[in-house]
């Protein structure tokens, strides 16, 4: 399945989701699957604005690397998401420090998340961490794959690899149809 296939799969199924709540905030940041609680409303599923050239330029240099090109092109569309409720979760650029309000709602930190990661000493420098799995802590990793787009899912601790995917587009279709799939059962 070519790249683009998987974009409109990928948009097909989160349009789905707007039947079950959605609210588009100021800042682009979109929110579906409302479980209204007794003090306000909780979200399932939050997909943030994708990011300017400013912004990815920023992530580059907190890694230290430049973003593999299809996972770049990503963020261009998608600034991060957190998806059922946190099962699966794609950082961003997650600001130093604290705010109110709409803009209190932030992605978790690609930043962070790399240099957490390289306490195990398994990533490689080029290689970015862009993706984690709420269930098993297991991590999506850019720029380690057989090819350049090729996309591997590892182990936390040891880097093992669990699963493949030919880029990220991929990656992100089959692990948000795996988890629609649990979630509708």
């Amino acid at each position: 399945m070519s790249a683009t296939e998987s974009i409109v799969r990928i948009q097909d199924l989160i349009a789905g989701w707007r039947p079950l709540g959605y609210q588009r905030l100021s800042s682009g940041t979109e929110l579906y699957a409302c479980m209204p609680d007794e003090e306000q409303d909780v979200w399932l599923h939050v997909v943030f604005a994708g990011m300017d050239k400013a912004r990815l330029e920023q992530l580059e240099k907190g890694l230290g690397c430049r973003l593999p090109g299809l996972l770049r092109s990503f963020y261009r569309s998608c600034g991060g998401m957190s998806l059922f409720g946190g099962a699966f979760v794609f950082a961003g650029h997650h600001p130093f420090g604290f705010a109110a309000g709409e803009r209190a709602l932030q992605p978790l930190g690609l930043v962070e998340v790399n240099h957490a990661i390289d306490m195990f000493g398994w990533r490689r420098r080029d290689a970015v961490v862009f993706a984690v799995n709420g269930w098993d802590g297991s991590v999506h990793v850019a720029g380690m794959g057989d090819t350049p787009n090729e996309v591997v899912r590892c182990d936390r601790v040891t880097g093992r690899v669990i699963e493949r995917h030919a880029d990220v587009f991929a990656c992100v279709e089959a692990r948000l149809y795996r988890l629609d799939s649990l979630a509708m059962k």
